[in-house]
């Protein structure tokens, strides 16, 4: 058996931490947290329970690798906010613990200088091969987009002959009651995303647009969220998978991520835009120094106590065409399911549940040895079968839609 720890005790990671109990293969999973009340909260409503609670700050990266190293940690789970990344990628790298997270910074693409370095591609050249002399894994975004969008995009790659395209959509038409304003996910993170350039692949090249204004398409998405408006996002799987040489290989010239959005979050997001309120970039206010994303976000609800007001479904899932035995062929794998209907299920939102059920799947197959791969890497680099074949058993409810056009012949 082995020792698992979660780092960041919001809701994905009170997800995560609920997943782990439930695999026998974890003797004892640590909850960490700057402050640990979420952490005693799931430790004291669970019946006989594994857990055990920690003060830890993720950017003390002396303190964790020795923490570790003390507590013989198989696995870490860094449910922080990106800024958190290479602190705890060191850590592991020092004590020799697997590592999975769910994002990293928005891409950079090479040349342009930026004040933080903890873009995916980034944190694979400073860490992978030191990963590897350590016979360790570091899978970078494994959430759900990114994360087990990657993962959809690999399993219909490999049952095609070639690949032309991977469009990663994520729909929703929640409805979150008693509030004027609300978001599912980290507000600060949303709204960086929302005010950054977009980046995308186009002809086997990184380009870029202007945000909320490239690459927008109508999609129809399956029932009850039917055709909906999507936009090009800044999003770490929009360019990766394009970019990831099996797919180029392959054929895949295009990949990019796209959201849908209402007109309120739209109408807000180029607000705090035009104000540059979404960055994270401090600046002194009445002799403090502040982030105005977070000033800007400071009063919203937390998404981990919206779940029981949210209506409404969400759909997650990944476009791939290409061709299979000389025939156009379209995938679409999905996952899907009923914000409230999840909630009574979990008693977390649907959004946090989406995200935290990929990466605590994947550290129980680290630990069993079922993820066999090494190294830094996303997560279209895994072999997707044991992944795709477990996402349903652990409550991800995952749908394949297939398209083959075929000439109808005199």
């Amino acid at each position: 058996m082995s020792n698992a720890l979660v780092l960041g005790m919001g809701g994905v990671g009170s997800v995560i931490g609920q997943k782990l109990h439930e695999y026998s293969c974890f003797e004892r999973i640590y909850l960490a947290d700057i402050d640990p009340t979420f952490a005693r909260h799931l430790h004291g409503k669970t019946v006989d329970s594994r857990f055990q609670v920690a003060t830890l700050n993720a950017m003390d990266t002396p303190k964790i690798a020795a923490f570790l190293t003390e507590h013989q940690i198989a696995v870490t789970l860094n449910a922080c906010t990106w800024q958190a990344n290479h602190s705890v990628l060191e850590a592991c790298a020092q004590a020799g613990s697997h590592y999975l997270d769910m994002a990293a910074d928005i891409y950079s693409p090479p040349g342009v200088k930026k004040p933080t370095k903890n873009s995916y591609e980034a944190e694979i050249e400073k860490f992978d091969a030191r990963f590897r002399e350590k016979n360790i894994a570091g899978i970078l975004c494994m959430g759900c987009d990114p994360g087990a969008v990657n993962v959809f995009a690999r399993w219909a790659i490999d049952r095609l002959d070639t690949a032309e395209s991977i469009r990663v959509m994520d729909a929703d038409n929640a409805e979150v009651r008693g509030y004027r304003f609300a978001v599912l996910f980290s507000p600060e993170t949303l709204f960086e995303e929302l005010g950054a350039m977009p980046y995308y692949v186009k002809d086997g090249r990184v380009m870029s647009g202007k945000p909320l204004e490239a690459e927008t398409e109508w999609f129809r998405f399956p029932p009850p969220l039917g055709l909906m408006k999507t936009y090009a996002v800044a999003h770490e799987e929009g360019v990766s998978l394009g970019l990831h040489p099996p797919f180029v290989e392959k054929g895949v010239r295009y990949s990019v991520f796209k959201y849908t959005l209402s007109d309120k979050v739209i109408s807000i997001a180029k607000s705090l835009a035009l104000l540059d309120l979404d960055s994270w970039k401090k600046v002194k206010v009445d002799g403090v120094e502040v982030a105005p994303v977070r000033v800007a976000c400071a009063n919203l609800p937390k998404p981990a106590s919206l779940g029981s007001n949210i209506d409404g479904y969400s759909c997650v899932g990944t476009e791939v065409r290409g061709t299979k035995d000389g025939k156009r062929v379209e995938y679409f794998v999905y996952t899907m399911d009923s914000h409230r209907e999840t909630f009574e299920r979990y008693g977390y939102s649907l959004t946090v549940v989406q995200t935290g059920i990929p990466p605590a799947l994947a550290a129980r197959l680290l630990v069993e040895g079922s993820i066999k791969e090494r190294g830094v890497m996303m997560p279209e680099s895994l072999d997707p079968e044991a992944l795709m074949s477990n996402f349903a058993k652990e409550g991800l409810k995952i749908f394949v839609e297939k398209r083959e056009v075929v000439e109808l012949k005199e």
